[in-house]
C-alpha cells in the first residue's frame, strides 16, 4: 500500500431538510488501501459514498480528490466519475442491452474505445468475473449474484482509479453471496484502491486494511481489522459487533 492520500474528507456534513445525515466527518483514504465502512442502517454510510461520488450535494465541507475540492461549484463531476466507478446495491444494468453491450457503452461513448477493443476487453473482464459465456445474455436471464459481477465489470472497463461499493451483496441471496465477494478480494489483491459499505463482516476482516464504525453519522471508531473486531474501544462499536456476529452465527 502506498501512502499517497486519495481522498481527503473534512468536516464533511450532510442533511435532508432537518434531518442531519452525516456529522462532521473526517478522514483520509490512500492509494491502494482497502477500507470497509460498517455500522447499524441509518448510520449515513450509504449516503456518505453518494457524496464521495457527487451522487448527492453535501451541506458543508469539503471531499478532496488527490487535492482538489470536488465539491466546489463548476466541478467537472463526469471526469471525476471516470476515475471513481461506482458497484451499487441493485446493479443499474441497462435491461434491454447484452451483458458485452452493458460493458462497453461507457468505455466506447466516454473513453472513445474502438469497439473491437472494448469488446475484446470487456470479454476479459467477463472471464476474471467468471461470466464469459454470458456474453450475449440479458440481465433479466441472470441470477442477482450474476448482475452484480456484471456491474463489477462494467466499473473495471472505465480503468478507475477508486471503486466505491455500496452493499454489493445485501440484494442477493444468500447463496449467490460468496461468488461477487470472491470477485471483490481479487480486485482488492491487485492493489485497486477500495470503498466498501458492507455487512459482511467476515469480508470486512479477511480484506480491509481499515475498518471504519459509522452510528449516527459520524465516524465512531476506525482501526485495522484486528483492533476493530478483537478489541473495539467503542461502546456502539462493542454492542454492534456483539448483536451482528451472534446473528451470523445463528
Amino acid at each position: 500500500m502506498e501512502n499517497q492520500v486519495v481522498f481527503t474528507i473534512k468536516n464533511l456534513k450532510k442533511n435532508f431538510g432537518d434531518l442531519q445525515v452525516l456529522r462532521d466527518i473526517n478522514m483520509e483514504i490512500h492509494k491502494g488501501e482497502v477500507v470497509c465502512i460498517i455500522g447499524p442502517s441509518g448510520s449515513g454510510k450509504s449516503t456518505f459514498l453518494r457524496c464521495l461520488n457527487l451522487l448527492e450535494t453535501v451541506t458543508s465541507g469539503e471531499i478532496l480528490y488527490q487535492g482538489t475540492d470536488i465539491t466546489a461549484p463548476r466541478f467537472a463531476a463526469h471526469e471525476y466519475r471516470r476515475k471513481v466507478g461506482m458497484v451499487f446495491q441493485r446493479f443499474n444494468l441497462f435491461q434491454n442491452k447484452s451483458v458485452l453491450k452493458n460493458i462497453t457503452v461507457a468505455p466506447m461513448a466516454l473513453n472513445k474505445t474502438e469497439k473491437k477493443a472494448a469488446e475484446e476487453e470487456a470479454l476479459e473482464l467477463l472471464n476474471k468475473v467468471g461470466l464469459k459465456s454470458f456474453a450475449g445474455a440479458y440481465p433479466e436471464t441472470l441470477s442477482g449474484g450474476q448482475q452484480q459481477r456484471v456491474a463489477i465489470a462494467r466499473a473495471l472497463a472505465m480503468h478507475p482509479e477508486v471503486l466505491l461499493f455500496d452493499e454489493p451483496t445485501s440484494a442477493l441471496d444468500p447463496e449467490l453471496v460468496g461468488d461477487v465477494l470472491e470477485v471483490m478480494r481479487n480486485i482488492a489483491a491487485s492493489g485497486m484502491t477500495m470503498i466498501v459499505v458492507t455487512h459482511e463482516m467476515q469480508f470486512a476482516r479477511e480484506v480491509s486494511d481499515r475498518v471504519i464504525f459509522m452510528a449516527d453519522g459520524y465516524v465512531a471508531e476506525e482501526g485495522t481489522p484486528d483492533e476493530i473486531f478483537t478489541r473495539p474501544k467503542n461502546p456502539r462499536t462493542r454492542e454492534f459487533l456483539a448483536r451482528v456476529l451472534k446473528e451470523e452465527e445463528e
